[in-house]
């Protein structure tokens, strides 16, 4: 039987960052505004439109901030993609690559 996590809903101003540690299998939702999204070690950052998600499957820290003046994400995790996957050096988040 799997559980069902309750989100994590933040707000955050402009000068306001969250930082996960070991973000792997956690989604990111923009719920009003964009997010802007770092993530260790990538050369570029990345944006979640509102109305849009991302999951992580990497452990590498991201850190979330917004552009606007405030900004509601909503934080969840959600089922691990199979530990296969990574042995073979497949990235579901990749386009291109097998899903």
């Amino acid at each position: 039987m799997t559980q069902s996590h309750p989100p994590l809903v933040r707000h955050l101003r402009r000068d306001e960052f969250l930082r996960f540690e070991h973000p792997r299998g956690l989604s990111l939702r923009a719920e009003q505004v964009a997010l802007w999204v770092t993530i260790d070690g990538e050369p570029d950052d990345i944006t979640i439109e509102a109305g849009t998600s991302r999951t992580f499957d990497r452990d590498a820290a991201v850190l979330v901030g917004t552009f606007r003046d405030e900004a509601v994400l909503c934080a969840r995790p959600v089922r691990e993609a199979p530990r296969w996957r990574s042995w073979l050096g497949l990235d579901p988040l990749t386009p291109g690559r097998a899903a």
